[in-house]
């Protein structure tokens, strides 16, 4: 079963639409139709939480219609630094935030969030393991 970890929709005042880019990859050693299942099982489940998924090419075409959105990239700091999306803010989720996001880290992702709560936010990481 797939699980992000990312409550999030639960902690905050407001409901906001949650976009995860999904990256599909190939280390399943699945064929075609088991990634296919295993994709639509995971679109099923975000859309179950109130977010949905979306493909690399999906946020491409986000980011070239103009649309205002917001982008938080939660993986650690130094991945960040490494490299980031354009425009991306970082906010870094660690396997405790999975049960309880602390005042500090609520605080911050509100103000990443902004008063718009209409705003589309993409969030993404590095894996969903």
């Amino acid at each position: 079963m797939l699980r992000t970890g990312l409550k999030i929709k639960r902690l905050l005042v407001y409901p906001v639409t949650f976009i995860l880019v999904l990256a599909v990859q190939t280390a399943f050693g699945a064929d075609s139709r088991e990634k296919l299942a295993w994709l639509q099982q995971a679109k099923d489940e975000a859309k179950q939480d109130g977010y949905e998924l979306i493909s690399a090419p999906e946020l491409k075409a986000l980011y070239e219609s103009g649309k205002d959105f917001s982008i938080i990239d939660v993986r650690p700091e130094y991945e960040y630094r490494d490299g980031h999306l354009s425009h991306a803010k970082s906010l870094e989720f660690d396997l405790g935030d999975k049960l309880e996001l602390k005042p500090d880290k609520q605080a911050a992702l509100v103000h990443l969030l902004g008063p718009d709560k209409q705003r589309t936010i993409v969030i993404y990481c590095r894996s969903f393991a």
